[in-house]
Order: structure tokens, then sequence, then C-alpha cells
């Protein structure tokens, strides 16, 4: 799974070992980005905009998003070079908060279920496109910055463990949420404005 979804923030590390001398401009930083992470953010943010409207989807589809980010926290903690006690209760915790606030504030609104073609139709909202242009932002920022200066990657890495677990977290809730409403054939209340 390694190669199927490799991290931001590795890939500019591994790509961006000349941008450590010195501040690079934001034409540098674009260059050293990836040429596959333009065309993920553009589906990403295409399909998180879709979701600021009422919309009927198959389960599948509807749980894309989140499996994407599940896999991309996930690996953000398994390819570090060392993984410490520390930096896995840091990334545990973090799960731990984002699955809380998606308990709190994130939940999917299904105002209809149709089992027979297993398709779901979700509220629209925001909060899908603030939380994933959120995570998005944080982890390319700490990428950029831990390419930028290598001599702070191991306090950066904290941070990243942290939007990493997160990400789990609060994807992982949703991912769930959402199965367990198709699952009953019923909508459930969410707080999410």
């Amino acid at each position: 799974m390694r190669s199927l979804f490799p991290v931001i923030s590795l890939s500019i590390l591994a790509s961006a070992p000349a941008m450590a001398q010195e501040a690079p401009g934001l034409g540098a930083i674009i260059s050293h980005t990836p040429l596959w992470v333009w065309p993920l953010l553009a589906y990403v943010l295409t399909m998180t905009l879709r979701a600021t409207k009422a919309r009927t989807a198959s389960l599948t589809r509807l749980l894309a998003i989140p499996a994407l980010f599940i896999v991309w926290g996930v690996s953000g903690l398994l390819m570090r070079q060392s993984i410490g006690l520390g930096l896995g209760l840091d990334w545990l915790a973090m799960a731990c908060i984002g699955a809380l606030l998606a308990s709190c504030v994130g939940r999917p609104v299904l105002l209809a279920v149709d089992r027979e073609r297993r398709q779901v139709t979700l509220a629209g909202s925001w909060a899908p496109f603030v939380r994933v242009t959120a995570i998005i932002a944080a982890k390319y920022s700490l990428g950029v910055m831990m390419a930028v200066r290598p001599d702070m990657r191991g306090a950066l890495a904290w941070a990243d463990a942290a939007v990493s677990g997160f990400s789990v977290g609060y994807f992982l809730f949703w991912a769930v949420w959402l199965y367990a409403g198709y699952a009953a054939g019923f909508s459930r209340p969410m707080i999410q404005r």
C-alpha cells in the first residue's frame, strides 16, 4: 500500500534536499512538489466541493475519501524511520481526539438509504471541504517545513504524527457512522454547523 498512497510530506522530503540551505520561495516549493500531488488534490477538493450540496452516491464512493485519509494517516506513522513509544502515543491520542470531534460535530446526515442499489443520500455541508482542506494544508505545510529545516524534523514529527492520528480518528469514526446508518436504514442527527 505504500506505493499506492505515498505520503506528501515524505515525498517532499525526498525530492527537496537542496531546499534545506535557505528559505525557498513559493515557486521553489511548488516546483519541488511531486507531480502526482496536483491531480490527487484536484480530485479530493472536487469531491468535497460536491459534498456541499445534498447528493446521492454509492456507499463505496462515499467511503473513498475517508479511506484515502485513513490510509494516509496510518502510513504517515508507519513510514517513519523510527517510531518511538511517545510518537505512537501522540498519534493514538490525536486519533481519539479526532474520533471524539467527529462524534460531536462531524457525523454524516443520511437523508435516504437505498440498499437495493447500495446508495445513500447525504445532506450537503461545507464541513467535508473544510476538514479535508485543513488536513491537506497541515500535512503539506509540515512536509515543506521538514524539507526546508531538516534540523527540526524531530520536533515536527510530533506535529505530523498528531495530524495523521487526528485524520485517522476523524475519518474512521465518520466512515463507521455512515456505514452504521446505511446498515440501519435510517438517518441519524448531526450537529455540524
